[in-house]
């Protein structure tokens, strides 16, 4: 690449460091903050025939059993599974977003490493979290910044070839990004491949969006001493409490967390038990007007809502 191109991808969001060139093996590292853009950049090289896994989560184009390892900090287990991948395949990855805060641990264990590594506009990560996660947009910005003090200072101790890419860059520049990032990983896409990757990233923030954000269960019972009661839970994640959000007459009137003990929701093995609610209504409450209940950022509609409020005072 001449110089002129390279300054060119630096003004579109994409600067490699440390290169190094290319000789037909390689290890593909992804890795950024949770929520940057690394799910796009696993799902481009899993487009383009590079090998990201087995038993690979579609939703977040993540190895499962390597997210494992890590975790769980097995380098022994990684450093197997690292010599039955690279026996397997010349050039291979896999996407771990937090593995930076592991590299000096990782990095020794892999074949001809190259890094990928993602940056996004931290209000953008924490938005998203705010959706997908029920994340508080403000209070976890300084969280952010301090992640990503992390990553710059992993990324430059490390020695290996690594190509820093900007998520919104990407978005504005695809074509570029894509070739770029493809020639990082020793590819030369011809203009059917390129328009496949292409497609591909452009249609992967809803796909994720929807994969990625949480899911709720609950009910709405009855009105008892002015409050209204109910329950609300996150499917799968009993550790995080439902934010429910009372509608009455279509109007938000107040929120608040579904995390009171129930012994029915325990006996019926509903998460740990600890998803009820009571809300205030007041006494002055007009009983024609309908009441909802909604639960976490994505307003879900509780089950048993939409009845005047006359119903749940019978």
């Amino acid at each position: 690449m001449s110089k002129n191109e390279s300054a060119g991808l630096v003004n579109k969001g994409i600067i490699e460091i440390n290169p190094a060139p290319f000789d037909g093996r390689a290890t593909l590292v992804v890795v950024g903050l949770t929520r940057s853009g690394t799910s796009m950049i696993g799902s481009l090289f899993q487009t383009l025939g590079i090998p990201m896994g087995e038993g690979i989560d579609r939703a977040v184009f993540e190895d499962v059993e390597i997210a494992r390892l890590i975790e769980s900090e097995d380098y022994a287990g990684l450093k197997a599974l690292v010599a039955e991948r690279n026996a397997a395949h010349q050039v291979w990855g896999f996407k771990r977003p937090n593995a930076y805060q592991q590299l000096a641990r990782i990095l020794p264990l892999l074949r001809k490493p190259r890094l990928v590594v993602l940056f996004r506009d931290i209000l953008a990560i924490a938005m998203r979290n705010h959706v997908s996660m029920q994340m508080d947009v403000i209070s976890t910005l300084p969280k952010y910044i301090e992640q990503y003090q992390l990553l710059v200072d992993s990324v430059a101790k490390a020695k290996c070839p690594a190509l820093l890419v900007s998520y919104e860059k990407f978005a504005q520049f695809p074509e570029e990004s894509v070739s770029r990032t493809a020639e990082f990983a020793g590819l030369a896409l011809e203009p059917a491949k390129l328009k496949e990757a292409m497609a591909v990233i452009g249609n992967g923030p809803e796909t994720y969006l929807q994969s990625s954000r949480l899911h709720y269960a609950g009910h709405v019972d009855r009105i008892i001493d002015g409050k209204l009661r109910g329950w609300a839970m996150v499917v799968g994640e009993p550790k995080i409490k439902a934010k429910v959000n009372l509608m009455i007459g279509g109007k938000l009137t107040k929120s608040g967390v579904a995390n009171k003990l129930r012994k029915d929701l325990v006996a019926a093995n509903i998460g740990d038990g600890h998803h009820g609610f009571e809300i205030t209504v007041g006494a002055d409450l007009d009983p024609a007007l309908p009441i909802d209940v909604t639960a976490g950022n994505a307003n879900f509609i509780l089950a048993n809502s939409g009845k005047p409020a006359a119903f749940y005072s019978a």
